[in-house]
């Protein structure tokens, strides 16, 4: 039993890895964005709208991390 023990929670922090790097990786394009959206050829009008984008998806794949925490804290029970 200690090792299925120790298989989830390395799964678990695998889980927490790529999530929380996809999620800075969305915080890191947004700024990028905002930031150099014109000399990317993008237009005055959709630099903002794509910078939120990312930082909603961000914010998605933050709140998709602690959801998905709930839900093993719940299968481990």
């Amino acid at each position: 039993m200690d090792r299925v023990t120790n298989e989830r929670a390395r799964s678990l922090k695998f889980v927490q890895i790529v999530f929380a790097f996809l999620a800075i990786l969305s915080v890191a394009a947004s700024i990028y964005v905002s930031l150099e959206g014109v000399e990317l050829g993008l237009p005055d009008t959709s630099i903002r709208t794509i910078s939120i984008a990312f930082l909603i998806v961000g914010a998605m794949d933050t709140a998709l991390l602690l959801v998905w925490e709930r839900i093993f804290q719940r299968m481990q029970s």
